[in-house]
């Protein structure tokens, strides 16, 4: 079942409406600004938890920053120096991370209102219309993005075509907290990453270009370990981790909490996957709840880091005329 409701007015007067879906077991909402997960409703040992950050006004949205559950693109995570090269052809974009793009630059797709394309029983898909040059990127783009709830499964698709050769690299920005949004316990939670080597960056978060092993390192969660155990050592998570670039959708990361026995294991088709956590500065969120720096976690699947300069990465290229489709998966359940 689908509920549709006004969210509120942009700054600049445009209407954001807010999808709610339900289950037999969950319940997700989805606001047209970012096509942004508001909240993941699931059951827990001890009732429902809301277990995505998020907040009950547009303003916050427009303003808070930190992509709160919104849909980044048309490129997730850094571009060096806010520039690249495609088909001889040197591209420059808008730097709003230092000297580097970050999530698609000033307005990304994660700050701007999505319209309706398609609602069903069970899933609503969002479409966004990006014109050649917008951010500096090539390309008129036409993306979707199609967000499925099946019992306290939650689907999420991304579609795009572009007229020219292009980068695309979407993810969903989601943080998380297995025991409810607000509680100061998420790195508690245990995580384990598929993942046995990360893409090695300098100061500025881009890559080196080398692939260490994360043995041996406080980086390494190929086993399950809580994700808090070695912050003294690192200070915050910003890392993307190297998965298998065979296009194939399997489980890349599960987490659980002692706590509200939720299992969360996310399956995705993409090549990486980044896990932030412990960097975001305090806010005011959903119900009066302050969220904390280290109150929650995020697990954004992708494509390797400033993959648009790295020929040695797998690519973040969509060729002109051809589909670019992927698929992640956020799957929760008691244990």
């Amino acid at each position: 079942m689908i509920e549709k409701t006004l969210f509120g007015k942009t700054a600049n007067g445009e209407q954001v409406f807010k999808y709610k879906i339900t289950s037999q077991k969950a319940c997700a909402s989805v606001i047209t600004f970012g096509a942004t997960l508001q909240s993941f409703i699931v059951p827990s040992i001890s009732g429902e938890k809301d277990i995505v950050l998020g907040y009950d006004k547009l303003s916050d949205y427009e303003t808070l920053g930190n992509y709160l559950g919104a849909t980044v693109g048309r490129n997730s995570n850094r571009i060096k120096n806010g520039e690249f090269t495609l088909n001889g052809e040197k591209f420059t974009l808008n730097k709003n991370n230092g000297k580097n793009n970050l999530h698609g630059g000033n307005v990304g797709f994660s700050h701007r209102v999505w319209e309706e394309d398609l609602v069903s029983d069970n899933s609503v898909t969002l479409k966004i219309f990006s014109a050649d040059g917008e951010e500096g990127f090539p390309g008129n783009m036409t993306a979707k993005v199609k967000f499925t709830l099946i019992g306290s499964s939650l689907d999420i698709e991304y579609f795009a075509s572009s007229d020219k050769d292009t980068p695309c690299n979407f993810t969903n920005h989601s943080y998380f907290n297995l025991d409810g949004a607000g509680s100061e316990t998420a790195h508690q939670n245990y995580l384990k990453i598929i993942s046995d080597r990360y893409t090695e960056v300098d100061e500025t978060l881009i890559p080196t270009g080398n692939l260490p092993s994360v043995k041996g390192t406080p980086f390494d969660f190929t086993e399950f370990k809580k994700i808090g155990k070695d912050n003294h050592l690192v200070g915050c998570y910003d890392l993307n981790y190297c998965l298998s670039d065979d296009g194939v959708y399997k489980p890349v990361a599960i987490a659980y909490s002692d706590e509200s026995k939720i299992k969360l294991t996310v399956l995705t088709d993409r090549p990486a996957i980044q896990l932030y956590a412990g960097a975001m500065s305090e806010r005011v969120g959903k119900n009066g709840v302050t969220y904390k720096t280290l109150d929650s976690y995020c697990l954004e699947t992708q494509a390797y880091i400033d993959a648009v300069n790295q020929p040695s990465f797998p690519t973040a290229i969509l060729k002109k005329g051809e589909k670019h489709y992927t698929k992640t998966t956020f799957k929760c359940e008691i244990i």
